[in-house]
């Protein structure tokens, strides 16, 4: 069996407008691959819920990218999905974590602080081996849902020169 590279990661969201403006404005995904409203289909039985829930949709992009490594944003009404019961200061079991290269982690820590998004690791130099490789931090979505940030020059990164291809496991 063969398999893509991942599409897109499908997140359930509480306010799409709210996680869209959230990965519009803080992580730069600005190009719209798709949005409206999933009307009839079967949509329902994928996710799991009854018939009767109205769902309003959003897959954002890196503008100018292919169409992989989206995300989805899927508000999910009538009924809503119950939220994850998950420690938010650490990690879990089943979790999903969302990775995205970033030239510059400062800002997004300065608003996550602003906005009160939890913080599960501030800016670190990512030691290898005793080495320094380049400063990660992670924290949580509006819906608590957990992204990492790998600061590296995001055109580095395109043209292949990624800091996880590098020589050392993490210590």
């Amino acid at each position: 069996m063969a398999v893509s590279q991942m599409v897109r990661a499908a997140l359930m969201v509480s306010d799409l407008d709210k996680s869209r403006a959230f990965y519009t404005q803080v992580l730069g995904l600005t190009e719209v691959y798709m949005q409206g409203e999933a009307k009839g289909g079967n949509m329902h039985a994928l996710i799991g819920m009854p018939a009767s829930i109205t769902t309003r949709v959003c897959i954002l992009k890196v503008p100018g990218k292919p169409a992989y490594g989206m995300v989805g944003l899927f508000e999910v009404k009538n009924p809503s999905p119950p939220p994850i019961r998950r420690d938010n200061a650490s990690s879990n079991i089943g979790e999903l974590c969302l990775v995205f290269y970033c030239d510059n982690l400062d800002p997004v820590h300065a608003y996550a602080q602003k906005s009160g998004l939890g913080i599960v690791s501030p800016p670190v130099p990512l030691r290898v081996r005793g080495h320094i490789k380049q400063r990660e931090m992670t924290l949580r979505g509006p819906d608590g849902e957990k992204i990492n940030l790998i600061e590296w020059d995001i055109a580095k990164a395109d043209a292949g020169d990624r800091p996880e291809l590098w020589p050392g496991v993490p210590e």
